[in-house]
């Protein structure tokens, strides 16, 4: 599992753009160099497009549980899974403070 610590930080790769049609329930984050696509859940849609906007992991983690009301452990979790499937696919990276 991925370990963090609240300091950590992350950014989108440089060719991500993130798409949302949220009428329609789409969401996605496109790879502009290579033509890779992701479909996305709303959730991670928004983490990732909070990612963007420059946070760290305590940031970001807080956010997470208030905007989808979830206990702490639930956030912590499903937030866990989002920012590995988006490391392990090249859609952020970590960056040092």
């Amino acid at each position: 599992m991925l370990a963090l610590n609240p300091d950590s930080r992350f950014e989108l790769e440089e060719d991500i753009l993130l798409q949302a049609l949220p009428e329609l329930d789409y969401y996605y984050a496109f790879n502009t160099k290579d033509g890779d696509n992701f479909k996305l859940n709303h959730t991670a849609h928004w983490a990732l497009a909070t990612i963007g906007s420059g946070v760290n992991y305590s940031e970001l983690m807080e956010g997470f549980s208030k905007k989808f009301d979830l206990d702490g452990k639930t956030a912590e979790q499903d937030l866990k899974e989002v920012l590995q499937y988006a490391l392990e696919n090249k859609i952020i990276k970590e960056v040092k403070p």
